[in-house]
């Protein structure tokens, strides 16, 4: 198989399990909503389903792509912008996975670049994110308090007015410093220890929920709830988390807090996914397309 087919392979692969995890708090499974009522598995399957459409040219566009990597962001949302419309045109106006088509266009259009450069490892892809992403917070946040804006603001923007939170844009501007230090981490810790996929999956969203800057989380439920959910999460993991019986009664427990308060951290979800990409990619050993 060409290198670069593997990447969209394998974004398609994270993406698949996440959502089909079981337990996870307040989000989509194969046997529960969650804390939504407009969405459930068969809706995430099907668009997924659009979002691995463009998985590999995403990848070829980051793979060809000559300029300097800023250059880069432009291209990737102009396709990304495409996605979104079909996914919205085939969950009929629900927004199932837009976060991630943001994310993972940057993860494949990264790692088409460094595979170019012949430099294909986590920390490289990770730092060709920041690379891509470089300003963005500056340009696209920080300049939102001295210009006119009207209604039109986005969930993140209007958290980042209020609360100086910068969300995903500040995760990959960062080169995902989440996805590095808790996500994989977690997985391998899991599976190194004889656990399943599906553990991997759920200790590495507890452990991402420790830290990341969840708009979802926040955007829902506020401030306070979202301190809420980080302590709770750090209390499962200091519990011993998925691989004891008191980390998974306190996983229940929080389940039933989570989908009665409509609590959702789909941010942390969103880089779960991220992280299994890392992780499988670097498992496989890809060599590097002959130019």
């Amino acid at each position: 198989m060409n290198p670069i087919d593997t990447l969209g392979e394998l974004a398609t692969r994270s993406i698949l399990l996440e959502v089909s995890c079981h337990p996870k708090p307040g989000l989509v499974t194969p046997f529960t909503r969650g804390a939504h009522r407009d969405m459930d598995y068969s809706l995430f399957l099907r668009s997924s389903a659009v979002l691995s459409q463009g998985f590999r040219d995403v990848a070829v566009m980051g793979y060809e792509h000559t300029g300097d990597a800023r250059s880069l962001l432009p291209i990737l949302r102009e396709r990304g912008i495409l996605t979104e419309r079909r996914m919205f045109e085939v969950t009929s106006g629900v927004n199932t996975q837009k976060g991630l088509v943001f994310l993972f266009y940057l993860l494949l259009g990264a790692s088409g670049r460094a595979m170019r450069s012949g430099d294909h490892t986590v920390q490289a892809i990770t730092a060709t994110v920041a690379d891509i992403t470089d300003g963005i917070v500056e340009r696209e946040l920080g300049t939102l308090g001295s210009s006119p804006h009207g209604h039109g603001l986005t969930k993140g923007e209007k958290l980042y007015l209020e609360h100086g939170i910068t969300g995903i844009r500040g995760e990959v501007e960062r080169g995902l410093p989440s996805v590095t230090g808790m996500g994989i981490p977690a997985i391998r810790d899991v599976l190194g220890r004889g656990g399943t996929i599906n553990d991997a999956i759920l200790q590495a969203l507890f452990a991402l929920m420790t830290t990341v800057e969840d708009t979802n989380v926040i955007s829902r439920c506020g401030l306070d709830t979202y301190e809420m959910v980080k302590d709770t999460a750090r209390e499962v993991i200091e519990a011993g988390g998925v691989l004891t019986q008191g980390g998974m009664r306190m996983i229940s427990e929080f389940n039933d807090v989570c989908e009665k308060r409509n609590i959702s951290p789909g941010g942390s979800a969103d880089l779960v996914s991220a992280s299994l990409y890392l992780h499988f990619l670097d498992e496989e050993e890809i060599a590097t397309p002959q130019q």
